[in-house]
């Protein structure tokens, strides 16, 4: 869906969440997987490739979009067998005006989550129980209400930081929820925040990067790029390198800037410019999916039918391919998993950029099911691959070999992917209730 700046015109879709280590049970309604898997676009024959993958690690901190500061979790465990533990309601969800777009947050035995009004809610990681609540929508505003007010949340040093459609950047305590210090911007913000190196990234909707110092809220710099018209709904979160100081991002024109993190100074530039137009979205030059930093190469996806893999150092381009995504690549060990914007999920190799599987994500038990769906994903937790359909199917799929192993269909609708630290995966559904399954 896009967005104009004059006009505005909503539409998410992320969804939903699942997975295991040899054999995932979870508590849910099991239907036969429908479609035949489509292989289109692999440049080995079957087998030929035997891919091999980092052991699954826990991690106990889910602390921004894309799971931290470089969009890098590699191969993240949890138990075999997920039951749901808790489940809790934090605020408005969707609606004709106003959609939810923001991942949840785990971190300090907490779980975080902004719903689509601006307020922003902390729930026992264990018990679901309600801790605090802070509102961050304006009582009064001179200006038309806008929509999408609660756009993403990040948490870094015992601190909340919410950006809101209002221009609003907020720093909340992590314990209570007060508010310590705010800013607002002119422009609105659709895009996440990042974090990392006692500065939080914010990029506005007029395609402006700012950094902030975490504790004083006070501006370190702000670098701007030609911004567009026409932009698509959301937006990529910067990648951040904290060991090379290097902040990467991704804006509305197609361009993917690398900057010196701690002053703002340009790096180097590149354009995600595609070849093929095959679809709508491939005459808009948004970045929507966030970068990848990992193994010395940002990893970016344009929504225009390209990928790049660029040296982070020198900027060189070392491959791109001619299909795009706006859903963050998954990375872990050599592979790089991309799920495209015709639902087709491929394994890329990170040396070459050749796809070793390439495999069709059906999405539901009927054809009439597949209008107007979108997907989210792909996020690899204990040897599964787990997308997720705007329309309430969680896929599971084999990372080796791209078979989809079966999905599952929950009763509510989901448009955000799923969040996992500490063994406990978090779903959010479109009615802004979170599902902790452990």
């Amino acid at each position: 869906m896009l967005l104009n700046k004059k006009t505005v015109i909503l539409a998410v879709s992320l969804a939903l969440f699942g997975c295991g280590k040899e054999r995932l049970v979870i508590d849910g309604q099991r239907v036969p997987v429908l479609g035949s898997q489509e292989v289109v676009a692999a440049d080995y024959m079957k087998g030929d490739i035997k891919i091999s993958l980092p052991t699954p690690s826990n991690t106990n901190l889910w602390n921004q979009s894309g799971g931290n500061s470089s969009h890098n979790l590699e191969h993240i465990s949890s138990n075999a067998e997920l039951k749901e533990l808790w489940t809790a309601d934090f605020g408005k969800g969707n609606s004709k005006r106003d959609y939810l777009i923001a991942t949840p947050l785990i971190a300090e035995n907490m779980v975080f989550a902004i719903d689509a009004d601006a307020t922003v809610s902390a729930f026992g990681k264990e018990t679901g129980k309600k801790i605090w609540k802070t509102r961050l929508k304006p009582k009064v505003r001179k200006d038309k209400e806008t929509s999408l007010k609660g756009i993403g949340i990040a948490y870094d040093n015992g601190r909340i930081f919410a950006t809101t459609g209002f221009g609003g950047i907020f720093a909340l305590n992590a314990q209570n929820g007060e508010i310590l210090w705010k800013h607002y911007e002119k422009n609105p913000i659709r895009i996440a925040p990042t974090v990392g190196g006692g500065r939080i990234f914010v990029q506005t909707i007029e395609n402006v990067l700012i950094a902030f110092n975490q504790i004083t809220g006070a501006e370190i710099w702000r670098y701007a790029t030609p911004n567009e018209d026409t932009i698509m709904v959301g937006g990529a979160s910067p990648a951040y390198d904290k060991d090379l100081d290097i902040l990467v991002a991704g804006f509305s024109n197609g361009e993917v800037r690398a900057l010196k993190a701690s002053t703002g100074s340009p790096l180097w530039g590149d354009y995600l410019v595609g070849y093929r137009n095959n679809n709508l979205l491939s005459d808009i030059n948004a970045i929507r999916a966030n970068p990848v930093i990992g193994k010395g190469m940002v990893f970016a996806a344009g929504s225009n039918n390209l990928l790049v893999a660029i040296d982070i150092i020198s900027g060189q381009r070392l491959w791109e391919r001619e299909f795009g995504s706006i859903n963050q690549p998954w990375l872990a060990g050599k592979y790089l998993y991309v799920l495209t914007e015709t639902s087709h999920l491929l394994a890329v190799d990170t040396e070459s950029g050749k796809i070793i599987w390439d495999t069709k994500v059906p999405a539901g038990e009927k054809v009439s099911d597949a209008v107007g769906v979108s997907y989210a994903g792909p996020i690899l937790v204990n040897n599964r691959l787990i997308v997720n359909t705007s329309n309430g199917y969680a896929f599971y799929i084999s990372p080796y070999t791209g078979e989809i192993m079966g999905f599952l269909k929950l009763d509510d609708g989901s448009a955000i992917s799923p969040v996992v630290a500490d063994g406990l995966v978090i779903i959010t559904t479109t009615d802004a209730e979170l599902l902790a399954y452990k």
